[in-house]
């Protein structure tokens, strides 16, 4: 019988190599509990596990304080600032929020509220991410990342509500997380690289603006209001659609939708203009005011507008803000497709509550949770890392990436799951592509590959790649097995 995790996973080995918990053993423990989760990611931790011992170690590491989810991410976010550096080009770090959901684990302490309401049903924890990415799409890894448990809401009406946060320091707010963000993405981000911090509509408020402004820092965000201008300095326009309306259009583009839960994926044709625009400070009140900045901020509008989606579809109408110099069609253009990768962080929340099933976990402590979340946080990434790089790069041969990634020699996942597709060996000239690798991992997930199918998506070729790993150790186990009989 093999143990579970016995094969080493080498992407884990290299991923943690800085790792430091003040404690050797506990920095082992980090990797090869690592090791066994990433082989079975959507399984509890004992079933990963495999043996009680290898359970209980890996509970231990969850339990102990030296091995704090900032300690655990550290070695993660060297590694990606490595892995920026050596793109070759401008990186596009998505800032976004995900809330997970331990409201029914009635036993775990330490959650808060996750909804409207201070319900049991409805608490769990937050994390808010700053996730780098190629500007062809494939994910590098985490630069910034906070995790924790909402304070109870009060209890006040909308108007108390608005009058609270007008005089509320944003460091005291929770939109603070945009800003500790943005501060660790300028402060991690290798030298020489250009990154274009991404976000949607909750991080359009003025203080990111000015610290972006301050740190230097380029951003590329979706508006959420229809903002007031500065119109001696606006072309005499008083709001932010005014401004774009008031401008001819640059051209017409086309961007790939993709498809979620509840729409399908599609493609758009998008109408751009562009617009060069001064944004007064808003009005803040007490301590708010005094942590405010006083002066306008001068920025590029970008509108991307929809003008015939399929009926029954909501249009794509996007307003975007950049301090990046956008002088023509080519690089407005260039700015949209940017944002339309945003899509790529929503794609790996996805990945760690529908492939990982994060909130299926029984740590029954917040402070378990944190480190848990943490270290599939990072599975997660590599995932999307190969499937996304087949996406970028579909011709290049599979051995190449999979001699950089596992420990095993870079034939056997390759050949492992040729016999198991195709009940066929592997061929060794050509070599397979990655394009074709990741197909056949969509057979073992589910992926039908019918004409109008397209390709593998995410979650599918999570479960072909757990699948996989069986095979491996299959196909392994069963070569030691020949060559013992022949030493014989």
């Amino acid at each position: 019988m093999i143990e579970a995790g016995t094969e080493s996973v080498e992407w884990v080995r290299q991923e943690f190599a800085r790792a430091d918990l003040r404690d050797k053993r506990l920095d082992r423990r980090l990797v090869k509990t690592a090791e066994y989760l990433a082989k079975s990611p959507g399984s509890p931790i004992n079933e990963a596990c495999g043996a009680w011992a290898s359970t209980q170690a890996a509970y231990r590491l969850f339990n102990n304080p030296k091995a704090s989810a900032a300690g655990i991410l550290k070695p993660h976010w060297e590694a990606t600032a490595t892995r920026m550096a050596g793109c070759g080009g401008p990186v596009l770090v998505m800032q976004d929020t995900v809330f997970f959901s331990y409201g029914r684990h009635v036993k775990t302490r330490g959650l808060g509220p996750i909804g409207k309401s201070n319900a049991a049903h409805d608490r769990g924890l937050i994390m808010h991410n700053a996730l780098a990415f190629t500007t062809s799409g494939v994910p590098l890894g985490i630069v910034s990342q906070n995790i924790w448990a909402r304070r109870e809401i009060p209890e006040e009406d909308y108007q108390e509500k608005i009058e609270r946060l007008q005089v509320t320091a944003i460091e005291e707010k929770e939109s603070a997380k945009w800003l500790v963000a943005l501060k660790e993405t300028i402060e991690r981000a290798p030298s020489g690289v250009p990154v274009i911090t991404v976000a949607d509509r909750e991080s359009d408020f003025f203080e990111f603006l000015t610290q972006a402004q301050d740190l230097q820092a380029h951003y590329l965000i979706r508006a959420r209001t229809d903002r007031k201008l500065v119109p001696e300095d606006s072309a005499g326009c008083t709001r932010m659609l005014e401004a774009l309306s008031d401008t001819p259009a640059l051209g017409s583009m086309t961007i790939e939708v993709p498809g979620n839960g509840s729409r399908k994926a599609r493609t758009a044709h998008i109408e751009v203009r562009r617009a060069r625009v001064s944004i007064p400070p808003p009005p803040r009140r007490g301590a708010a005011k005094a942590s405010g900045a006083t002066e306008p901020v001068t920025v590029t509008l970008i509108g991307a507008t929809e003008s015939s989606p399929p009926a029954g579809t909501q249009a794509i109408s996007w307003v975007l803000l950049t301090n990046l110099v956008v002088e023509d069609f080519a690089s407005a253009t260039e700015k949209v497709r940017w944002y339309g990768r945003r899509w790529g962080i929503e794609t790996w929340h996805k990945v760690l509550k529908s492939g990982c099933k994060v909130e299926d976990c029984l740590l029954e402590e917040a402070e378990r949770l944190k480190r848990y979340l943490t270290l599939f946080s990072i599975i997660g990434v590599r995932l999307m890392h190969v499937t996304y790089l087949a996406r970028a790069h579909p011709d290049r041969p599979a051995t190449e990436v999979f001699s950089e990634e596992e420990a095993l020699p870079a034939e056997r996942p390759v050949e492992a799951l040729y016999i198991r597709v195709t009940k066929a060996l592997a061929p060794t000239d050509p070599a397979p592509t990655l394009r074709e690798m990741v197909r056949m991992l969509g057979r073992l997930g589910g992926h039908l590959g019918r004409k109008g199918d397209g390709e593998p998506g995410v979650l599918v070729l999570w479960r072909g790649w757990t699948s996989l790993y069986e095979t491996v150790e299959t196909l392994r186990a069963h070569k030691e097995f020949l060559a013992l009989s022949r030493s014989r």
